[in-house]
């Protein structure tokens, strides 16, 4: 008897072609869900790590930062010695005074120099030597006949600048970091190799500051041969010393106080002369530079998740080109102060300054603004960006995921 087997009977125990691709649909679907779930809870990870790591150095840096209000300075100003050369007594003199206010902002220009130095964003911060600083120094007289002795404060012009004595040959800080500096170093990360050095060479409670960056978090990513501070996503940090460009969205910036740094109003913008004001060139149509200085916070600054910080770093000129080789005390261009009655003083009578003019650190740029001023003729169009400031005013996007110490702390 032959047995009939029906070929259009199916096998209940297999699956069909569709139900396969649903199978696989659905397995996708949930493969996605999950990794998802996984790529977002990573995200959260290096978000929280990064804001541990900006929250350890900004705690470092701030604290370095406002010790600068009451640190002690050794100086020696010029009514305490007697100058020799073209700067010696003459005949009526029995001395010179610095007037108090003259005292103070000779201290200001120092604090700002030292911040230049021990707290560097960039290589040229501590490769420049400390700048020669002035002070407006008064004869006191003596009449030769009578022998009254008078004071000359009422006569600006009788006033010689003399050079302060007031941190030795150098800056021990700065020696440090330069033993530290290699000749193969790039530009391209200094800001995060500069915060290295800062925590290798900071210390807190006795302890090296460097020990509570995680050593996952420390890296050589541009192959310099200086290391740099990593993000929670491996890319080096950003650091802003003075951060005159910055809005900050939390509100804790207030343009209207004054500055930490200068509170009896003695930079050189404050003289209350139009000279001051043309002196330093201040834009104040820009919105960013204005006469009266206000406190600046340093900038410690992750790209984020999408690894673009959205912000100048280093200064960018009028043709749109950012200059990590910015000099703050550069000679030849933005920070020089000019010596004169109005401002420095010059004495007619005999006695010559070191020049026409001498350099300071602005952490202001109010001479770079000025340079780069889109008001001025021939300007229109500017692509000037001042450190911190957004690189794009109509997309702010890039930035919007920053994580930065200003995200620490309210200042109000």
């Amino acid at each position: 008897m032959k047995t009939r087997i029906r070929t259009d009977q199916r096998d209940a125990s297999g699956f069909t072609l569709v139900e396969i691709l649903v199978v696989i649909v659905i397995l996708g679907v949930m493969g996605g869900m999950v990794v998802s779930a996984v790529s977002g809870v990573t995200s959260s990870a290096r978000h929280a790590r990064t804001k541990n790591i900006v929250a350890v150095i900004d705690s470092v840096i701030q604290e370095q930062y406002d010790s600068y209000k009451y640190r002690p300075l050794a100086v020696e100003v010029p009514d305490l010695f007697k100058a020799t050369g073209t700067n010696a007594l003459k005949s009526d003199e029995i001395g010179r005074e610095v007037l108090a206010r003259e005292a103070m902002r000779v201290r200001l220009m120092m604090v700002r120099d030292l911040q230049r130095m021990e707290l560097p964003e960039r290589f040229s911060d501590f490769l420049n030597p400390p700048v020669d600083i002035l002070a407006a120094c008064n004869p006191v007289k003596i009449d030769g006949t009578t022998g009254v002795i008078t004071g000359t404060r009422q006569d600006p012009t009788s006033r010689a600048p003399l050079p302060v004595s007031w941190r030795g040959p150098d800056n021990p800080k700065r020696q440090i970091y330069n033993n530290r500096y290699v000749s193969t170093a790039t530009v391209e990360h200094q800001s995060a190799e500069c915060l290295y050095l800062i925590m290798a060479t900071s210390f807190v409670g006795g302890t090296p500051a460097i020990d509570a960056i995680p050593t996952s978090n420390i890296g050589d990513t541009d192959s310099d041969g200086m290391p740099e501070i990593l993000d929670g996503w491996g890319r080096p940090l950003g650091f802003v010393r003075w951060p005159v460009g910055y809005f900050d969205p939390n509100g804790n910036i207030d343009t209207s106080a004054t500055d930490d740094f200068d509170l009896f109003r003695v930079d050189f913008v404050n003289t209350g002369t139009s000279d001051a004001v043309k002196a330093l060139d201040v834009n104040t149509s820009s919105g960013y530079a204005r006469e009266s200085p206000w406190p600046l916070r340093p900038l410690i600054v992750s790209a984020g998740d999408d690894a673009e910080f959205g912000i100048a770093l280093d200064p960018v000129g009028s043709a749109g080109t950012p200059l990590p080789a910015f000099n703050y005390v550069d000679s030849s261009s933005w920070n020089r102060w000019p010596i004169d009655a109005a401002h420095m003083g010059v004495e007619s009578g005999g006695r010559t300054p070191p020049s026409d003019y001498y350099i300071f650190a602005d952490p202001y740029l109010r001479r770079f603004i000025a340079a780069n001023d889109p008001t001025a003729t021939g300007r229109s169009g500017t692509a000037r960006r001042l450190p911190g400031e957004v690189l794009s005013a109509t997309d702010t996007s890039e930035a919007a995921d920053n994580v930065t110490n200003y995200e620490l702390q309210v200042v109000k």
